[in-house]
């Protein structure tokens, strides 16, 4: 019920734009644009009866010269339907002037075209005394002028509008490939017979060998080469389904940009100046652009976000779109200032001092700049609470000076503005009804709900147990932001997922594993380490779950593999299956393989004597599946390591596992420290495992129609070779596997 009203809102924002009054696009010439033309001309002249210099519309409404000659001209060029819908245009707007203007024919009774002078608004020169008659190429000229204004907005408007249709085709491309992935999962077979698909086949069903070309070629790999999570400098590549997307926006946005623009040698505004009538147009245009631009870059940065609930997606896809967005809505913004710059170089000087509108652009703009520069991948992954604070600080300092500066435009805009601070307000308010809801009794004065555990190694490993204050159901891979309310950086807080849980009769205990690194993790590790046996009750907040979870259940077989503090996302896995059973709905999980790669031993040691004691021996493991974990050390291991180890038991293998030269992995029996004999559960290894043998094992212990899923979480580089491994996997020829055999699940989370 929570999730339809807040859908319902998000829509309700997004169609303020497209449903204000003032903003109507139709791509349908308006009817009063004749009258409008002779209007524009005759505003050229100089009328004896107009005082004034420069000529306001009351002005011109009170000129007897004027509003005759305007009737007369309309009387020659405009046809009875034009007449009627120019005049009642043009009388509502001396209206607004608090003028009341004659019926065109009233006006025209009074008016003796013998005594009619023929008038050339290209000699701006001369001074008319009474009636005049615009010639031919007079009337084009305004007629035209005010055509190509017209253009010039409806084009715009409508342009900018195709980015919310897009949008829209996006969310239902994500709804596709979320269906399409859901039918593959709900309808995989239940047993051998009903698949009787071997393992490495050609063979395939149609709908199958769709999947797997969609999987291999659109959803898995990088745009181009295997890079994806890996940086290329300071760029993330998308995958080549986000890519397709992303490239679709930036096409319609660039296309859209330089198309439809109506140039002319007699333009009433810049006569002969086709340059300037493109600087006019061109600033306008892009400015357009940007303003329809920046709800949806608003909406991309948050949590809680429609576009993720209904695609599926995750933060770190839809993030990366907000980037991709960030960068166009600046490099609009920079367009529309520099080319009004040089067409009003001629006095910026009073325009700066005088005029709000440009003064508050200029600052506008300049946090525009600083945006995007302070939101490059080195500043965010080296001084992440730097970035974050000038990123908010920088974006509604931006959003208000954009408000002052399109007051010039009389509310025109204010829709795009407001939406972009409704989107933020309710996404906080979201977030603050999370963490409320979750953790209310640690506002309190006793509200102590967290216990802070840090282990007796050198591993420095916190183990957070967090009591929320109602009783919710986790499930793997959520993550929840975790704050400290009465910190002196309230906006420091930062995402930790689940490991395990339990579930209590009003309450439930979420696990949370913390190495610490910097900021507030450090914080941490100094206050429990002084405390006694290491242990200290303290108080978070919670914000969440957020994040989504991975139908591995639905396998026969799992092959989990993480590198260093990804590990987490895995535990959350085996927790519930072994805890959680009774909550998986289509549970035919037999054998799960844990290849956990990490570098500090002490790290994994204690994690293998705690989250994975149980699992370590077979008899000891989850009734009905069979359960080994693989421990990759890429740092040098000794002797020490069976006492580090404790009562599991494990074997050692110095060799690197490649797919040329398979380690000693054999489960029979193997020698404990005392000599005696036992099955065993975990296997230690020296040196990194490659990613393709790793899948390449899993797949060979297939029997019949049995299926793989196979789920990453760790470092870029490793994320990486496996999504390369699975790709390369993918086929329907001989020695490929199809879509429904083999699925892979990608666990990585980034800013």
């Amino acid at each position: 019920m929570i999730s339809t009203s807040l859908i319902l809102l998000w829509l309700t924002i997004l169609v303020i734009p497209s449903s204000a009054d003032q903003l109507k696009i139709s791509l349908k010439q308006p009817s009063h644009q004749c009258v409008e033309g002779c209007y524009d001309a005759l505003s050229l002249l100089t009328f004896g009866d107009i005082k004034a210099k420069k000529p306001a519309m009351k002005d011109q409404c009170n000129s007897t010269s004027f509003v005759n000659s305007m009737a007369l001209c309309s009387s020659n060029y405009c046809t009875e339907k034009q007449q009627e819908a120019g005049w009642e245009y043009i009388t509502a707007e001396c209206e607004d002037s608090k003028i009341h203007l004659e019926a065109q024919d009233v006006l025209l009774t009074n008016v003796d075209e013998s005594d009619v002078q023929s008038a050339d608004v290209f000699r701006k020169s001369k001074k008319y005394n009474g009636t005049v008659l615009l010639d031919q190429r007079s009337f084009n000229a305004g007629y035209r002028t005010i055509v190509s204004e017209w253009k010039k907005q409806a084009y715009s408007h409508a342009f900018g509008f195709t980015i919310y249709l897009f949008l829209i085709l996006a969310v239902f491309i994500g709804l596709f490939n979320r269906l399409l992935s859901f039918s593959v999962h709900r309808h995989i077979a239940t047993s051998p017979e009903e698949a009787n698909i071997p393992t490495k086949t050609g063979s395939s069903s149609r709908f199958a060998r769709g999947y797997t070309w969609w999987r291999k070629n659109v959803t898995t790999p990088a745009l181009f080469g295997y890079k994806h999570s890996q940086p290329w400098g300071w760029v993330s590549i998308p995958t080549r389904l986000q890519s397709i997307l992303i490239f679709l926006f930036l096409a319609i946005n660039v296309i859209f940009t330089c198309v439809g623009y109506d140039l002319f040698d007699d333009d009433t505004e810049d006569t002969n100046d086709k340059q300037s009538q493109l600087l006019v147009q061109l600033q306008y245009r892009t400015g357009v652009m940007c303003v329809y631009n920046l709800p949806l870059l608003w909406m991309l940065a948050g949590r809680n976000d429609v576009v993720l609930w209904l695609t599926g997606w995750s933060y770190s896809s839809v993030n990366l779109w907000h980037r991709y967005v960030a960068r166009l809505a600046v490099i609009q913004a920079f367009i529309h200032g520099i080319c009004y710059t040089i067409d009003k170089r001629n006095d910026l000087t009073d325009r700066f001092l005088h005029r709000m509108y440009w003064t508050t652009g200029i600052f506008a703009l300049i946090c525009f700049i600083l945006l995007g520069t302070l939101s490059i991948k080195p500043i965010r992954k080296r001084w992440y609470e730097f970035f974050l604070i000038t990123h908010i600080a920088l974006a509604l300092c931006s959003l208000v000076l954009l408000y002052f500066h399109l007051t010039h435009m009389k509310g025109k805009y204010n829709p795009y503005v407001w939406a972009c601070v409704g989107v933020w307000c309710l996404d906080r308010v979201i977030r603050l009804l999370r963490i409320v809801v979750l953790t209310y009794k640690a506002l309190s004065e006793k509200g102590k709900n967290t216990i802070a555990v840090m282990s007796n190694n050198d591993s420095g490993l916190i183990r957070l147990s967090i009591t929320t204050s109602i009783k919710i159901i986790p499930k793997p891979g959520h993550y929840y932001f975790l704050y400290h309310p009465f910190s002196i950086k309230p906006w420091e807080n930062h995402p930790f997922t689940v490991a395990s849980w339990e579930v209590n009769e009003n309450s439930t205990t979420l696990h949370f594993l913390v190495a610490p690194q910097k900021g507030a993790t450090k914080n941490w590790r100094r206050r429990v380490s002084k405390t006694p046996n290491r242990t200290d009750n303290i108080r978070l907040l919670l914000e969440g779950p957020y994040g989504h979870t991975n139908p591995v259940e639905r396998y026969e077989n799992l092959l989990l593999v993480a590198g260093g503090s990804g590990i987490t996302s895995m535990l959350a896995y085996i927790h519930t299956l072994k805890h959680h059973r009774d909550d998986l709905k289509d549970l035919r999980t037999k054998s799960v393989t844990l290849v956990w790669v990490v570098k500090s031993l002490h790290y994994a040691m204690d994690v293998l004597q705690n989250e994975l004691k149980e699992f370590t021996d077979k008899s000891k493991g989850i009734e009905g599946i069979s359960v080994k974990i693989q421990l990759h050390l890429t740092k040098g291991i000794d002797s020490t390591t069976s006492t580090l180890v404790g009562s599991p038991t494990m074997s050692r293998d110095n060799s690197k596992s490649t797919a040329g030269s398979s380690p000693n992995t054999s489960e029979e029996k193997i020698d404990n420290q005392d000599g005696s004999k036992e099955a065993a559960g975990l296997k230690i290894y020296h040196g990194r495992p490659e990613m393709q043998y790793l899948v390449d094992t899993a797949l060979s212990r297939l029997v019949g129609g049995e299926r793989l899923a196979v789920s990453a979480c760790g470092p870029a580089v490793m994320i990486d070779d496996m999504r390369k491994a699975v790709c390369e996997l993918y086929g329907s020829e001989e020695g490929k596997v199809n879509g429904r055999t083999l699925e892979y699940f990608e666990e990585l989370f980034s800013w």
